[in-house]
């Protein structure tokens, strides 16, 4: 499948060189079109506008800002005047010179009266070939203005065309709140992007949407990120600014130009510093004039103490206060009380973060442990000369791998998502062993929208193969099970080898970095437990996550 990046170059059929600083470009007439397509044979300013790919609606749509909706008009208003209403961010528009051949030696093409603040018709596109028309290529509309207008004077100065065009931009698509900037943020998974916000939101964490906005914000941090889908113009994701304000009275303030823009709420005179506790309002948008924009309310809630401090003329009542209304001392101690729990709480998250960084450390030593143990399954097959069976499971191996890599650098993974590549992986090891396996969900889980650490089950369930059935050929048995008891997750593995001693801890370096892991994920307070049961009849590994449910 092509990417969204190259979703144009479809409809271009040929690219003829001219010289080494110019070339035409033919358009394919199917894909493209004139939009003041009216017969004349004066030069005159034109738009050529091309169509969306079904592709590029499907596929673009999902992770950045496209308006599929607004189509082109126009309306005559004198001769060579039109007022033209087109999407900035919809179908590509190029402005173009038609019949520039008939111009003479220095003509102007000017954006609002002035000349280009640099020569925008420097590109390697010189002209464009549609229908059989060469048209020159005019400068490209600027990102922002709600209006632009675009002049044709020939060398005397004296108008011959000119398009007056409003632009319409959509909203921009607000798909993240978090007190760090994420600049590669995908919003296709926001598993990330949710996590730290239990931390600091003082309002329930619910999502209505598909996306890492809480439906409601009340919080007292002093930096706070607001991330925005990616935007998409002139046929290609391109970097843009937020325009925003707190409140209908606000001033407008921009962002910096970025692929993924964001607003950054921080300590400043402009904005954070500022906000006393009370409800407010996001508002954003693209365009200069901000006639689209969207909104997003929030609160702030500091403790009383904070919002004194930032104001420090008002320290000087303290002591007058306390004198006066003894019952104050009380409230202030409650404060200091406060506080010192607050401290608690900030040495605890480091602590966590700390435990977390152990626990990367640990699922990164299960990659190669599982691609050790892949290749090997993937050697025996050589060796045994069953060519056509070592390409199917190769073929296997690679999407199985490049799913656990992608899973394995998140801390959660759905539970139906974990089912699968565990399945995978049992497929890939019976086209080596022949054994035979079954993998069992309770119904009451079919609705159930959890999580569980990736990796986790998988290096079990490698054990139960390499140790316990690999011998048994045909004879050989696995189940694996997904119960529900109450709030907790049951998962069992079970084979019919011939055990081991569990008294050792032997049981091979999957089950060692799994007990491990464990332990680190209980410090997260997962409460997470796994039992084994190993005699001459088979092996059973029990892990069971408490209260996940």
């Amino acid at each position: 499948m092509k990417s969204w990046r190259s979703c144009w170059l479809v409809s271009l059929l040929l690219t003829v060189a001219l010289n080494a600083n110019s070339q035409i470009l033919l358009l394919e007439k199917g894909a493209n079109r004139f939009l003041i397509n009216e017969k004349n044979a004066q030069p005159r300013l034109d738009l050529i506008i091309q169509s969306f790919t079904e592709q590029e609606k499907r596929e673009v749509s999902g992770y950045a800002v496209i308006d599929t909706v607004t189509k082109p008009t126009y309306i005559f208003s004198k001769p060579g005047v039109y007022h033209v209403k087109v999407g900035r961010m919809a179908e590509r528009l190029i402005p173009v010179i038609r019949n520039a051949d008939k111009l003479e030696a220095g003509y102007q093409v000017l954006l609002d009266g002035k000349a280009p603040s640099f020569d925008q018709r420097s590109n390697a596109v010189k002209a464009y070939m549609l229908g059989g028309e060469q048209c020159a290529a005019a400068p490209a509309l600027p990102f922002g203005p709600d209006s632009i207008t675009l002049s044709l004077l020939d060398s005397s100065g004296k108008l011959l065309s000119e398009l007056r065009i409003a632009l319409h931009y959509p909203k921009p698509e607000l798909f993240y709140v978090n007190i760090q900037a994420s600049g590669n943020a995908n919003p296709a998974d926001t598993t990330e992007l949710r996590r730290f916000m239990h931390f600091f939101n003082r309002a329930p964490n619910r999502y209505s949407k598909p996306n890492a906005v809480p439906d409601s914000l009340s919080i007292a941090e002093n930096e706070l990120f607001f991330g925005f889908k990616k935007a998409y113009y002139d046929g290609k994701i391109q970097p843009t600014r937020i325009r925003y304000r707190i409140g209908p009275k606000g001033k407008w303030i921009g962002t910096f130009k970025e692929l993924t823009p964001f607003i950054a709420l921080k300590q400043s005179n402009e904005n954070w510093t500022w906000l006393i506790d009370g409800n407010y309002e996001l508002q954003y948008a693209y365009s200069a004039e901000q006639k689209n924009f969207g909104t997003y309310p929030f609160a702030v809630d500091h403790h009383w103490l904070n919002s004194i401090a930032y104001n420090s003329q008002l320290l000087i009542f303290i002591p007058i206060a306390l004198l006066a209304k003894p019952w104050l001392a009380l409230v202030i101690i409650s404060g200091l009380i406060y506080l010192w729990f607050r401290s608690r709480l900030r040495k605890s998250r480091q602590q966590a973060a700390k435990t977390n960084l152990e626990l990367q450390s640990i699922q990164s030593q299960l990659n190669p442990h599982f691609i050790f143990n892949a290749l090997g399954s993937l050697q025996g097959l050589i060796n045994k000369n069953e060519i056509d069976r070592a390409n199917t499971y190769l073929s296997g191996f690679s999407k199985l791998m490049r799913n656990t890599l992608t899973q394995s650098e998140k801390d959660m993974v759905p539970l139906s998502v974990e089912i699968s590549n565990i399945e995978n992986y049992i497929k890939l090891e019976q086209l080596r062993f022949g054994f035979t396996y079954q993998i069992l969900v309770a119904p009451e889980l079919g609705n159930v929208q959890t999580e569980v650490p990736p990796l986790l089950i998988q290096p079990v369930v490698e054990n139960a193969i390499k140790h316990g059935i690999s011998a048994l050929g045909a004879h050989g048995q696995l189940t694996v099970s997904f119960q529900k008891s109450g709030t907790e997750l049951i998962i069992e593995v079970k084979d019919n080898g011939s055990g081991f001693d569990i008294s050792r801890k032997s049981g091979g370096k999957g089950l060692g970095l799994t007990r491990e892991r464990i332990k680190l994920l209980n410090k997260q307070r997962r409460l997470i437990s796994m039992q084994i049961e190993s005699d001459s009849n088979g092996t059973r590994i029990t892990i069971t996550l408490k209260q996940w449910l």
